[in-house]
């Protein structure tokens, strides 16, 4: 049988390894426009602040490839699928496949703004662009990073641990930061936390324009503020690559649209990552990229699994330094009155610590955890689970209580 991927991201890579754990004997093809073998994106923030080099990028060492007969086939665009044939256009070359896997993620979002395109205008999702950065920004004095998402504060880091003395600011259209992460009291924290470190933070601002002339010379906001800059890093977000499942006419809404068992409209094709639209939603994060690459290599491998039925989003990470948790649902304030949700907050006394729990019907939905680590994966569980939190409730109110 041969399986032919579609993207050497997390998805793509892990559902090869997962597949060929499964199975030993099927020939297991990876195709992709990068030129280098897969690497988490992560890491680009990590190279981007100069803490690792280029050779620490790379995930699995190049022999990993032929030791588990994987053939990775590197600068390769997929132009064209044909589905009555069974055959995908690789450079020229058609190559017939049994299963076929799309995994081809996405691509960074530029805004239409006036004044584009220009030169040090850069956004930031492959290894090639994070060389980009790191060399513009070796002799840059001010940089403006559109976007106050994580990538948009982890690339803010970034710049300022590589380039001290670096002056940055960050534009966030919205009303606060990560507002798919935390709340309006969170956000407040965390902001206060990041200008305490030297980064401005400017919150709805909305960007209109790139100033100057080849090069960049300030931003311009849609109230009329103007911010000087010699550079520009935009994190708008990420669109999915859809056009080659529009071309083969797959069923495409937001993303690839799949089933329970990740298959598209074509029974023979399997789409995971992000460019799959599950229920409605299209992810874009990395724990479900996992989790549907996992699911699919079994299920194109024969094994018995139960299906997809979708990811409790969750992230766990550092920004600027502070510890985040965000599970779940976490701005239940976006519900009805009736809903029947109840939130539970705690704070320290110094502001170090938030927390905010979100219950509904006795059992926790969501939860933001923000200064400390104390408890995760205990909550983690809970709202996983979807377990009745009982006597913990009278619990949650205190800043100091980690279960």
């Amino acid at each position: 049988m041969r399986i032919l991927v579609v993207g050497n991201n997390v998805a793509g890579t892990n559902f090869a390894k997962a597949l060929r754990d499964a199975d030993q004997e099927a020939d297991i093809r990876i195709f992709t426009e990068e030129t280098r073998p897969y690497y988490p994106r992560p890491k680009l923030i990590d190279f981007v602040a100069g803490e690792i080099d280029e050779s620490a990028m790379q995930f699995y060492p190049t022999e990993w490839y032929d030791k588990n007969l994987i053939t990775l086939v590197l600068d390769s665009k997929v132009d064209k699928i044909d589905r009555g044939a069974k055959k995908v256009q690789v450079n020229d070359e058609w190559i017939d496949y049994d299963k076929l896997v799309l995994a081809n993620g996405s691509s960074a979002f530029v805004p239409p703004l006036k004044g584009l395109p220009k030169k040090r205008v850069f956004s930031l999702r492959t290894l090639d662009d994070a060389i980009l950065i790191r060399e513009a920004a070796a002799n840059a004095k001010s940089v403006v990073m559109i976007g106050g998402g994580l990538l948009g504060l982890e690339g803010a880091r970034a710049l300022a641990t590589g380039f001290p003395g670096l002056k940055i600011t960050v534009l966030e259209y919205a009303e606060h930061l990560l507002m798919r992460q935390l709340d309006h009291e969170g956000a407040q924290i965390l902001q206060k936390w990041i200008e305490k470190l030297g980064t401005t933070v400017m919150t709805k601002a909305e960007t209109e324009e790139i100033l100057g002339d080849d090069e960049v010379a300030g931003v311009k906001l849609k109230d009329g503020r103007a911010i000087e800059c010699d550079m520009v890093v935009v994190s708008a977000g990420a669109r999915p690559n859809l056009g080659l499942a529009k071309d083969a006419g797959l069923n495409v809404n937001r993303g690839i649209v799949v089933d329970p068992s990740l298959k598209t409209s074509d029974p023979d094709i399997y789409a995971i990552g992000d460019v799959a639209e599950f229920d409605g939603i299209v992810w874009g994060m990395i724990p479900p990229a996992l989790e549907e690459a996992r699911i699919a290599a079994k299920k194109v491998g024969g094994l018995d699994t139960p299906d997809y039925a979708g990811t409790v989003p969750s992230n766990t990470l550092k920004v600027m330094g502070l510890d985040l948790t965000s599970i779940g649902k976490v701005r239940s304030e976006h519900e009805t009155p009736d809903a029947g949700f109840e939130e539970i907050r705690a704070k320290t006394e110094d502001g170090g610590i938030y927390k905010k729990f979100v219950i509904r019907d006795g059992k926790m939905i969501g939860a933001i955890i923000l200064g400390t680590k104390q408890g995760v994966p205990k909550i983690s569980k809970l709202i996983k689970d979807g377990a009745p939190i009982g006597e913990l409730r009278d619990k949650l109110s205190d800043p100091g209580f980690a279960p």
